[in-house]
């Protein structure tokens, strides 16, 4: 076998499901987007710049959901596929209420990963979450550290102020608006000021690609994971990704089946486990 497979915490909640904001491992922009990610300056981790698309104007989404590049994860979840002849159900449109109008051939062994540049690139991916923007209530007065234009600052709260949940960051920051402003805060500074811990995370991840053929379809992720021939990405080492090659197909697919994870197959929604 050509690469030890490597199973994170992370790619396992991104593939059975989503869970709490104060437990779920959350999202790291793609390089190129406008948030500092700790640690998305590893040389191994480099991407594609993000592409300057509108994303409210293209999908539809209302103002109660906050859109920004990227899939969740310091480990970012992905799916490959398998096998031949992978017809899965898209849209013209990133948006879950519109009806899937498109049926787009997918090329086997390929892995749409956010780490897998040369499948991006000749595919003319593009990545973006649509998050739930959340309200959170701060419980006693306090100041936290945030991620600031001079490095470390202080955000001075209230009891009683109320901040805007609009996305997880990666290794731990989140990004969150309070009096019209974004804040880069590490979530372990509001869990016990605040009652971020007990909102529910929901989230949308969308992949544009390019069908064989040639014709560009979205799909979402919750949705395509769950077709025959498509399964999770295997993550092998942080910032790297590959399509997968044919002498690894039957790893991949034991090692990435719910099966290998204790869970039920035919299950279309799954609870994951917490995340400590």
């Amino acid at each position: 076998m050509r690469f030890g497979w490597i199973l994170s915490a992370a790619l396992l909640v991104a593939a059975c499901g989503r869970g709490d904001v104060s437990t779920t491992v959350g999202s790291e922009a793609a390089p190129g987007a406008d948030m500092p990610v700790a640690g998305v300056d590893r040389e191994s981790a480099s991407a594609p710049a993000a592409p300057t698309t509108d994303y409210a104007a293209l999908s539809g989404y209302d103002g109660n959901w906050f859109l920004s590049p990227g899939w969740p994860g310091e480990y970012p979840p992905g799916f490959a596929v398998l096998d031949a002849d992978v017809r899965v159900p898209a849209r013209a449109r990133p948006n879950p209420t519109d009806p899937q109008d498109v049926t787009c051939l997918l090329p086997q062994y390929a892995n749409y990963q956010l780490w897998n540049n040369p499948r991006n690139k000749a595919d003319d991916l593009d990545y973006f979450v649509a998050t739930k923007k959340l309200p959170v209530t701060v419980l006693e007065d306090a100041e936290v550290e945030f991620v600031g234009d001079a490095g470390i600052e202080k955000l001075p709260l209230k009891a009683g102020d109320q901040l805007t949940y609009l996305r997880y960051i990666g290794e731990g920051f989140t990004v969150m608006s309070f009096n019209g402003r974004e804040f880069d805060i590490n979530e372990g500074e509001l869990r016990e000021i605040t009652d971020i811990g007990a909102i529910e995370n929901e989230e949308d991840l969308w992949v544009r690609v390019t069908c064989l053929g040639g014709k560009q379809a979205w799909l979402l992720f919750d949705e395509v994971v769950l077709e025959k021939g498509v399964y999770p990405s295997p993550i092998t080492g942080y910032g790297e990704a590959h399509d997968i090659l044919p002498d690894e197909v039957e790893t991949v697919r034991a090692m990435m089946s719910p099966e290998a994870f204790g869970l039920d197959p035919t299950a279309q929604s799954i609870d994951p486990p917490p995340v400590e």
